[in-house]
């Protein structure tokens, strides 16, 4: 078994191998450094926002939808807090993907969770919102997580964010949330 490390943080990738990454993504913004997914990622896919009060089984739903099969688990991570959600997402041919599911009160308190989980992980990670959810993804490198996001098309259902160094950026082009 062959381990692909992440990006200079040492930490052994969760994801499966990214073959055709830079089929779904192009270059962004005055300088070239943005991401953004090519219109073809998520055609077909209504990428207004979601104004509605979303649990897990949206996500689990939307997952299904594309064919992917999903163990759920609930884990007290801390007595103060709400339960955490873990959707274990069955890649055929690969790994099974982990993903956290935070439930929050807020669109707003979704976007600032998930960017405090990817500032306190770094490089390498990566996670999506949706309205009021709040989902991290394990760590990969960008390409693998950018192949993953377009090819499972949550890119299509949730806005993609990857963690870069000491900040975050969005992937532009697909589901946004105001």
């Amino acid at each position: 078994m062959m381990l692909a490390f992440v990006g200079g943080c040492g930490k052994p990738s969760q994801m499966p191998v990214a073959e055709h990454w830079d089929r779904y993504i192009e270059p962004f913004g005055s300088d070239g450094r943005g991401l953004r997914w090519r219109p073809a990622v998520c055609e077909g896919f209504d990428l207004r926002p979601d104004f509605a009060t979303l649990d897990e089984a949206s996500l689990i739903r939307f997952l299904q939808q594309q064919s992917y099969t999903v163990q759920v688990e609930r884990q007290q991570v801390d007595p103060k807090q709400p339960a955490l959600t873990f959707l274990f997402v069955a890649v055929p041919g690969a790994k099974t993907i982990p993903l956290r599911v935070a439930i929050l009160p807020t669109p707003d308190a979704a976007g600032a969770s998930l960017y405090d989980a990817l500032i306190a992980r770094g490089r390498g990670f990566w996670g999506f919102r949706r309205g009021n959810l709040a989902v991290l993804g394990p760590v990969g490198s960008r390409e693998e997580d950018l192949e993953f996001a377009a090819k499972s098309k949550l890119a299509c259902w949730g806005s993609l964010t990857v963690a870069d160094g000491d900040d975050v950026v969005v992937v532009a082009g697909g589901y946004a949330d105001p």
